[in-house]
């Protein structure tokens, strides 16, 4: 698609803290939301989309923690998104099948029609997208309920395309580990958008910076606040100045605009070299990794954002 990029992608960051032992009783026939958690997060969750709105710097796209969407909001939550008119990316919580006792993590990609409008928009598309691999621990709480669940993984791989701000890439939780994943993305993509609920804080954030070069391209993390330790990377040559967003402490409900480049990731990875001036120039962004530039055909499933636009 021949098209100009924006400079700039801005991107909310909302941590919300839902306690998994709470909201996810081990002790429960059903892998299901509490009704008390589900009414706690929906609360943070409109919190952030106010704060969202009352910023002054309305981002373009937002991003939500993994399974932090009760199914018994995804209305409410679209006419939030209608009114910002924002692509939302949202982990949601387990979608069930009681028939097979079988359980799927997904996430859902909200993309009000009238997007590239200046005004709200009155609906949305809604994209599935799921995890492919369960964490150990995820993996055995469902089958130590009584009587247990079994996960089923997506086994797709996607990719979105918004126009002129770029492609973007998403992965749940324990999918960021994924290498094969990881080498499908490769040069395919400006931005890699991680939902999470994720205790190893120091693994996903070096994880991040070196994906964000390998890759080449913004990584997001958005981990839940119940532990802290969301992040943003972008393959700058320098390295103060790869970390361009990063959350510590744990429990703590919080909400974050930052920008993104756009123009300047694709540039770099052609082998376009900018420079940031001054008493002596310097490189804005490392080399691209060798190969990157290289066609290649992948077996990832595509997304055009204009498809769901009117």
């Amino acid at each position: 698609m021949n098209q100009e990029f924006e400079d700039a992608l801005l991107v909310g960051i909302a941590q919300t803290t839902l306690d998994a032992n709470s909201a996810w009783n081990i002790d429960s026939a059903v892998p299901k939301m509490t009704t008390e958690q589900d009414e706690y997060v929906w609360l943070e969750i409109c919190k952030a989309m106010r704060n969202f709105q009352d910023d002054g710097l309305v981002p373009r796209i937002i991003v939500f923690p993994e399974l932090s969407l009760p199914h018994t909001r995804l209305d409410d939550f679209e006419r939030l998104v209608c009114a910002l008119n924002v692509i939302a990316l949202v982990g949601i919580d387990y979608t069930l099948d009681s028939a097979t006792r079988t359980a799927k993590n997904q996430g859902i990609i909200f993309v009000p029609k009238g997007f590239f409008r200046d005004y709200s928009s009155r609906s949305c598309s809604r994209i599935l997208f799921g995890k492919t691999y369960p964490s150990p621990k995820e993996k055995s709480n469902l089958q130590n309920m009584k009587p247990s669940w079994t996960f089923v993984g997506d086994q797709n791989v996607y990719v979105m395309d918004c126009a002129q701000y770029g492609r973007l890439g998403m992965s749940i939780c324990y999918d960021f580990m994924d290498l094969e994943r990881a080498l499908m993305y490769r040069g395919q993509i400006e931005h890699l958008f991680v939902l999470a609920y994720n205790k190893d804080l120091r693994m996903f954030k070096s994880l991040a910076d070196s994906l964000s070069r390998t890759i080449f391209c913004n990584v997001i993390v958005c981990n839940t606040g119940y532990y802290g330790g969301s992040v943003a990377v972008s393959p700058y040559f320098e390295s103060h100045r790869r970390t361009l967003y990063s959350h510590d402490g744990s429990q703590l409900f919080t909400t974050q605009v930052v920008a993104l480049p756009v123009l300047k990731i694709v540039q770099a990875r052609k082998g376009i070299k900018s420079y940031q001036m001054g008493k002596k120039p310097v490189q804005e962004f490392k080399d691209p990794p060798p190969g990157i530039c290289a066609e290649e055909c992948l077996n990832l499933k595509h997304m055009d954002a204009s498809n769901h636009l009117t």
